[in-house]
Protein backbone atom coordinates (compact mmCIF):
# COMPACT_ATOMS: atom_id res chain seq x y z
CA UNK A 1 0.00 0.00 0.00
CA UNK A 2 1.64 3.35 -0.90
CA UNK A 3 1.64 6.41 0.93
CA UNK A 4 -0.62 8.26 -1.62
CA UNK A 5 -3.22 5.00 -0.98
CA UNK A 6 -3.34 5.99 2.86
CA UNK A 7 -3.31 9.66 2.49
CA UNK A 8 -6.99 9.09 0.15
CA UNK A 9 -8.16 6.60 2.31
CA UNK A 10 -7.68 9.34 5.04
CA UNK A 11 -9.25 11.60 2.86
CA UNK A 12 -11.86 10.15 1.76
CA UNK A 13 -13.05 9.00 5.78
CA UNK A 14 -13.14 12.82 6.47
CA UNK A 15 -15.59 13.37 3.65
CA UNK A 16 -17.54 10.08 4.98
CA UNK A 17 -17.57 12.00 7.90
CA UNK A 18 -19.13 14.99 6.67
CA UNK A 19 -21.86 12.82 5.26
CA UNK A 20 -23.09 11.41 8.27
CA UNK A 21 -23.33 14.66 9.57
CA UNK A 22 -25.73 15.93 6.89
CA UNK A 23 -27.26 12.80 7.47
CA UNK A 24 -28.19 13.84 10.93
CA UNK A 25 -28.74 16.85 9.95
CA UNK A 26 -31.74 15.68 7.19
CA UNK A 27 -32.96 13.69 10.07
CA UNK A 28 -33.02 16.34 12.35
CA UNK A 29 -35.27 18.52 9.79
CA UNK A 30 -37.69 16.02 8.96
CA UNK A 31 -38.68 14.86 13.13
CA UNK A 32 -37.32 17.45 15.60
CA UNK A 33 -36.12 20.59 14.15
CA UNK A 34 -37.57 24.25 15.73
CA UNK A 35 -40.27 25.96 13.33
CA UNK A 36 -38.04 28.58 12.24
CA UNK A 37 -34.96 27.24 12.09
CA UNK A 38 -35.17 26.38 8.12
CA UNK A 39 -33.08 29.74 6.63
CA UNK A 40 -29.74 28.75 9.10
CA UNK A 41 -29.99 24.92 8.68
CA UNK A 42 -30.33 25.24 4.73
CA UNK A 43 -26.85 27.23 5.23
CA UNK A 44 -25.54 24.71 7.72
CA UNK A 45 -26.00 21.98 5.20
CA UNK A 46 -24.73 24.32 2.15
CA UNK A 47 -21.18 24.80 4.37
CA UNK A 48 -20.81 21.24 4.86
CA UNK A 49 -21.89 20.27 1.33
CA UNK A 50 -19.40 22.80 0.26
CA UNK A 51 -16.98 21.20 2.70
CA UNK A 52 -16.93 18.34 1.15
CA UNK A 53 -16.93 19.27 -2.31
CA UNK A 54 -13.89 21.49 -1.56
CA UNK A 55 -12.12 18.14 0.04
CA UNK A 56 -12.90 15.98 -3.12
CA UNK A 57 -11.53 18.47 -5.34
CA UNK A 58 -8.24 19.91 -3.59
CA UNK A 59 -5.90 19.41 -6.54
CA UNK A 60 -3.54 16.88 -4.36
CA UNK A 61 -6.59 14.24 -5.11
CA UNK A 62 -5.82 14.10 -8.45
CA UNK A 63 -2.36 13.49 -7.64
CA UNK A 64 -2.79 10.84 -4.95
CA UNK A 65 -4.93 8.85 -7.57
CA UNK A 66 -3.16 9.15 -10.46
CA UNK A 67 0.15 8.06 -8.06
CA UNK A 68 -1.65 5.00 -5.93
CA UNK A 69 -3.39 4.24 -9.70
CA UNK A 70 0.51 3.45 -11.11
CA UNK A 71 1.55 2.11 -8.22
CA UNK A 72 -0.43 -1.17 -7.98
CA UNK A 73 0.03 -3.62 -4.93
CA UNK A 74 -3.42 -3.32 -3.44
CA UNK A 75 -5.55 -6.30 -2.35
CA UNK A 76 -8.77 -6.50 -4.55
CA UNK A 77 -10.95 -4.28 -1.81
CA UNK A 78 -8.25 -1.80 -2.26
CA UNK A 79 -8.52 -1.81 -5.96
CA UNK A 80 -12.34 -1.55 -5.52
CA UNK A 81 -12.20 0.95 -3.25
CA UNK A 82 -9.66 2.89 -5.61
CA UNK A 83 -12.27 2.80 -8.60
CA UNK A 84 -15.06 4.53 -6.42
CA UNK A 85 -12.88 6.72 -5.27
CA UNK A 86 -11.78 7.81 -8.64
CA UNK A 87 -15.33 7.38 -9.77
CA UNK A 88 -16.67 9.96 -6.98
CA UNK A 89 -14.01 12.25 -7.78
CA UNK A 90 -14.96 12.95 -11.70
CA UNK A 91 -18.05 13.47 -10.59
CA UNK A 92 -16.99 16.56 -7.97
CA UNK A 93 -14.51 17.70 -10.08
CA UNK A 94 -17.19 18.13 -12.87
CA UNK A 95 -19.56 20.80 -10.82
CA UNK A 96 -18.50 24.02 -9.83
CA UNK A 97 -18.49 24.49 -6.07
CA UNK A 98 -21.08 28.03 -6.42
CA UNK A 99 -23.66 25.23 -8.08
CA UNK A 100 -22.94 22.65 -5.09
CA UNK A 101 -23.91 25.40 -2.74
CA UNK A 102 -26.56 26.61 -4.82
CA UNK A 103 -28.41 23.69 -5.24
CA UNK A 104 -28.35 22.37 -1.88
CA UNK A 105 -29.99 25.63 -0.70
CA UNK A 106 -32.39 25.12 -3.62
CA UNK A 107 -33.31 21.56 -2.06
CA UNK A 108 -33.41 22.69 1.26
CA UNK A 109 -36.16 25.42 0.37
CA UNK A 110 -37.91 23.18 -1.54
CA UNK A 111 -38.27 20.46 1.21
CA UNK A 112 -39.49 23.56 3.79
CA UNK A 113 -42.16 24.38 0.92
CA UNK A 114 -43.34 21.53 0.21
CA UNK A 115 -44.04 20.67 3.83
CA UNK A 116 -46.17 23.58 4.14
CA UNK A 117 -47.84 22.91 0.74
CA UNK A 118 -48.80 19.39 2.31
CA UNK A 119 -50.10 20.53 4.74
CA UNK A 120 -52.30 22.88 3.56
CA UNK A 121 -53.07 20.65 0.34
CA UNK A 122 -52.17 23.67 -2.10
CA UNK A 123 -49.61 22.15 -3.69
CA UNK A 124 -49.11 25.24 -6.62
CA UNK A 125 -47.37 27.21 -4.11
CA UNK A 126 -44.23 24.04 -4.71
CA UNK A 127 -44.03 25.04 -8.37
CA UNK A 128 -41.17 27.90 -8.26
CA UNK A 129 -39.09 26.09 -5.36
CA UNK A 130 -39.67 22.72 -7.12
CA UNK A 131 -39.12 24.42 -10.69
CA UNK A 132 -35.48 26.31 -9.38
CA UNK A 133 -34.11 22.58 -7.71
CA UNK A 134 -35.15 21.27 -11.26
CA UNK A 135 -33.16 24.19 -13.08
CA UNK A 136 -30.00 23.52 -11.03
CA UNK A 137 -30.20 19.70 -11.35
CA UNK A 138 -30.24 20.26 -15.00
CA UNK A 139 -27.48 22.83 -14.46
CA UNK A 140 -25.05 19.90 -12.80
CA UNK A 141 -26.10 17.08 -15.22
CA UNK A 142 -25.20 19.39 -18.19
CA UNK A 143 -21.38 20.14 -16.41
CA UNK A 144 -21.39 16.52 -15.67
CA UNK A 145 -22.31 16.13 -19.27
CA UNK A 146 -19.30 18.00 -20.71
CA UNK A 147 -16.79 16.84 -18.64
CA UNK A 148 -17.39 13.15 -18.84
CA UNK A 149 -18.29 12.77 -22.35
CA UNK A 150 -21.86 11.42 -21.95
CA UNK A 151 -25.51 12.30 -22.20
CA UNK A 152 -26.97 14.48 -18.85
CA UNK A 153 -29.22 11.72 -18.03
CA UNK A 154 -26.38 9.58 -18.53
CA UNK A 155 -24.01 11.43 -16.60
CA UNK A 156 -26.49 11.53 -13.26
CA UNK A 157 -27.29 8.05 -13.92
CA UNK A 158 -23.81 7.05 -13.65
CA UNK A 159 -23.41 9.12 -10.26
CA UNK A 160 -26.13 6.39 -8.12
CA UNK A 161 -25.78 3.16 -10.45
CA UNK A 162 -21.78 3.00 -11.63
CA UNK A 163 -21.77 2.24 -15.52
CA UNK A 164 -25.38 2.32 -16.30
CA UNK A 165 -26.44 4.07 -19.52
CA UNK A 166 -30.11 5.12 -21.12
CA UNK A 167 -29.99 2.24 -23.45
CA UNK A 168 -30.26 -0.20 -20.61
CA UNK A 169 -32.93 1.81 -18.69
CA UNK A 170 -35.18 2.12 -22.32
CA UNK A 171 -34.81 -1.68 -22.56
CA UNK A 172 -35.89 -2.15 -18.96
CA UNK A 173 -39.36 -0.03 -19.29
CA UNK A 174 -39.74 -1.35 -22.95
CA UNK A 175 -39.91 -4.69 -21.10
CA UNK A 176 -42.04 -3.84 -18.41
CA UNK A 177 -44.50 -2.11 -21.41
CA UNK A 178 -44.89 -4.95 -22.71
CA UNK A 179 -46.70 -6.98 -20.29
CA UNK A 180 -47.91 -4.54 -17.26
CA UNK A 181 -50.63 -3.24 -18.80
CA UNK A 182 -52.52 -6.36 -19.54
CA UNK A 183 -51.33 -7.84 -15.96
CA UNK A 184 -52.68 -4.59 -14.43
CA UNK A 185 -55.87 -5.62 -16.21
CA UNK A 186 -56.41 -8.74 -14.83
CA UNK A 187 -55.68 -7.30 -11.54
CA UNK A 188 -58.71 -5.05 -11.75
CA UNK A 189 -60.94 -7.58 -12.99
CA UNK A 190 -59.95 -9.93 -10.50
CA UNK A 191 -60.37 -7.46 -7.54
CA UNK A 192 -63.88 -6.68 -8.97
CA UNK A 193 -64.73 -10.14 -9.17
CA UNK A 194 -64.01 -10.43 -5.18
CA UNK A 195 -66.56 -9.75 -2.24
CA UNK A 196 -66.08 -6.29 -0.85
CA UNK A 197 -63.59 -5.98 1.57
CA UNK A 198 -65.14 -6.33 5.12
CA UNK A 199 -65.43 -2.99 7.39
CA UNK A 200 -63.13 -1.79 10.03
CA UNK A 201 -64.97 -2.17 13.70
CA UNK A 202 -64.31 -0.22 16.67
CA UNK A 203 -64.21 3.48 17.48
CA UNK A 204 -61.07 4.79 16.22
CA UNK A 205 -57.88 4.49 18.57
CA UNK A 206 -56.98 7.92 20.14
CA UNK A 207 -53.05 9.59 18.91
CA UNK A 208 -51.72 8.56 22.33
CA UNK A 209 -52.63 4.69 22.07
CA UNK A 210 -51.21 5.05 18.96
CA UNK A 211 -48.19 5.87 19.58
CA UNK A 212 -47.44 4.09 22.85
CA UNK A 213 -48.52 0.98 20.82
CA UNK A 214 -45.80 1.75 17.97
CA UNK A 215 -43.54 2.41 20.51
CA UNK A 216 -44.16 -0.51 22.14
CA UNK A 217 -43.35 -2.16 18.73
Amino acid sequence: MTAAYRELERRFARIAAIGDALGILSWDSQTMMPDGSSDGRAEQTATLTVLAHELQTDPRVADWLATAEGAGGLDAWQAANLREMRRTHRHATAVPADLIEATSKAISACEMTWRSARAESDFAKLLPSLSEVLCRVRECGEAKAAAMGLSPYDAMLDEHDPGARSERIDALFAGLAGFLPELIGRVLDRQAAEPAPLPARGAPSPSPTQKALGRAG
